[in-house]
């Protein structure tokens, strides 16, 4: 019995971190590719051309795997494109011009295939299968379908919305003038449309950031809510933090052994460990990396070129004191 109860709390023991991992891991692969996605940008200095606010209908598509009832019903992309340029305010005193609601808001999203027997499609190179398309036109080439429809039922949903388009110039990396567009949708509040627009009044200065492989892609801002960043750290960062350390702990309390026998003290141990992790990694491996292989604004620049010498004197001083000055 007592055997039992030894094996159940080791697998326990086992299961618990196992699963924190686990966990945490999942939060890592959801948070970390939306910063990836940004990282690269780079920050200019951008000059606003010009700046309007529209009244506009964001509008979204519900699609099922079901045929049309009409086939002659207007093609899905056609209907979205004319609702989303109505006003909402000629809306307001001419139902004529709003967008369609209910049954006429049934769209024909054509040809597709709902479920693909095998990955043939997938597999084969175009050049060998040139009529092979995912999802499946028909069915027939490379493609095998489950099931098909010929005519796929959507239903368009609007809500009043505010589109903002602004144009801004710049220069590059290279020093090359760029120009580009960039277009935003803020809810039905005019208050914060015009709230952001003031942001962005016309020949102002900002620090955008573009997309060093197209330019002409630029966002006002390549940070991330604050709540997000508080999440990240406390449910993945900090866990691994704390783990990684109490490896680091466990390692050289073993090596300490191995090599100083009973002359070791704990003092020896925490002293390496905080070496290891404020006088190396910190600085050197996580901070450095981040200076060198991102582009922070100067700000964010400055602040990281005095906390990496400072991090790294932090960690050094106080080792170098126990171990050879005492």
């Amino acid at each position: 019995m007592a055997d039992c109860c030894e094996i159940l709390g080791i697998m326990m023991f086992l299961c618990v971190p196992l699963g924190v991992l686990a966990f945490f891991s999942y939060e890592a692969s959801l948070f970390i590719p939306t910063i990836a996605r940004h990282y690269d940008y780079i920050p200019a200095r951008m000059t606003v051309l010009q700046m309007e606010v529209f009244p506009r209908h964001c509008c979204h598509l519900t699609c099922f795997c079901v045929e049309v009832d009409n086939p002659s019903a207007e093609n899905c992309d056609a209907m979205q494109r004319r609702s989303e340029a109505l006003s909402p305010v000629i809306c307001s005193t001419n139902i004529s011009a709003c967008p369609p609601t209910g049954s006429a808001a049934v769209c024909n999203a054509g040809p597709f295939c709902c479920d693909s027997c095998n990955a043939t499609c997938l597999v084969m190179p175009p050049a060998a299968a040139p009529s092979c398309k995912c999802p499946c036109p028909k069915c027939s080439g490379g493609c095998s379908c489950c099931r098909h429809v010929e005519a796929r039922l959507c239903r368009l949903f609007c809500n009043p919305c505010f589109r903002t388009d602004m144009s801004v110039a710049f220069h590059d990396r290279h020093g090359t003038p760029r120009s580009a567009n960039i277009s935003s949708y803020v809810a039905d509040n005019a208050l914060d449309a015009q709230s952001y627009a003031n942001d962005f009044i016309e020949n102002s200065t900002f620090l955008g950031f573009y997309k060093p492989s197209d330019p002409s892609i630029v966002h006002t801002s390549r940070g991330f809510p604050v709540h997000r960043w508080v999440a990240f750290v406390f449910l993945a960062a900090l866990p691994f933090f704390l783990i990684g350390l109490a490896i680091t702990v466990l390692l050289i309390d073993l090596i300490s052994r191995i090599t100083l026998g009973t002359r070791y003290s704990g003092k020896t141990v925490f002293w390496t460990t905080w070496l290891i992790w404020i006088g190396i990694i910190w600085p050197f491996l996580i901070l450095l990396l981040i200076l060198e292989l991102s582009y922070p604004t100067l700000r964010a620049k400055t602040a990281l070129r005095i906390l990496i010498p400072l991090i790294a004197c932090i960690g050094w001083f106080p080792s170098l004191y126990y171990f050879f000055g005492r």
